[in-house]
């Protein structure tokens, strides 16, 4: 019986490949279809919310207790409290549906029409960005008012260096190392298929969408296959974060 068992199953799928329960296609192969624009939408969204995070965290940390802080403050809240679906849906609707300005969701190929790619990805970029940047202009503003009291940062200005000197290469640079952990988490985490709601939103087919559309349908191979796939990149850059470690700071690197 287990020997007619294993038959059925060779004859199947003679080279033991990981099939979906519902369309029998190979689960290896539709996750790299996806891996393309999966990537695109995370480099390009993870680009807009490093930067503007970093922006974001100086500028309230410098002007800390100011009318300008307590703003940045409450917009920060506000991104981060707002669910990425229902942004999504709203700037989909009034920016693609009722306001043609930007196209209704797909996906165009870099290689194909890089000002379509580009152009396609505007939305599904802002919107995932969105909820970070709150998050990372929190981060870092409380690592740098902390910092700020640090010895090596009095030592730096009574060696007579300017307010920006010690900002830039003092300060923000110590400042850095759990934005740094934090980025390499979540960019780990959505390229590896976490931004299942906002590919799902903007119809781009990359391994969120699949993913969702496996839970959808109960699909197990699917599900098992993104999980790994997505395991595998946060090992990836753990260990390019910890890398990096060492260059923000030289206290950590072997002696």
């Amino acid at each position: 019986m287990e020997k007619a068992w294993h038959g059925l199953v060779g004859d199947s799928n003679p080279d033991n490949k990981l099939l979906s329960y519902t369309t029998q296609q190979d689960v290896v192969q539709q996750i790299k279809q996806g891996i393309p624009a999966t990537f695109s939408l995370t480099i390009g969204a993870s680009v807009i919310w490093l930067f503007f995070g970093i922006l974001v965290g100086v500028i309230a940390a410098v002007t800390a207790g100011r009318l300008s802080d307590r703003a940045i403050t409450i917009l920060a809240l506000v991104g981060i409290s707002m669910p990425v679906f229902w942004l999504g849906i709203v700037t989909r609707y009034f920016l693609a549906e009722k306001n043609t300005w930007f196209p209704d969701g797909e996906y165009v190929g870099l290689t194909a029409n890089p000002v379509q790619w580009a152009y396609h990805l505007i939305l599904p970029w802002t919107v995932l960005a969105v909820l970070y940047i709150g998050f990372y202009g929190r981060v870092l503003r409380n690592n740098i008012l902390d910092t700020i009291n640090e010895d090596f940062v009095r030592t730096a200005r009574a060696k007579g260096l300017s307010r920006r000197e010690v900002l830039t290469k003092h300060v923000l640079r110590n400042s850095l190392i759990p934005v740094v952990t934090l980025f390499g988490l979540d960019f780990a985490g959505v390229l590896g298929g976490g931004a299942i709601l906002t590919e799902k939103v903007f119809d781009l087919h990359g391994v969120g969408w699949y993913a969702a559309d496996a839970l959808d349908k109960f699909d197990l191979p699917p599900i098992m296959g993104v999980t790994l796939y997505g395991a595998g990149f946060i090992v990836l850059l753990s260990v390019l974060v910890d890398l990096f470690y060492a260059y923000l700071d030289p206290r950590i690197r072997p002696t």
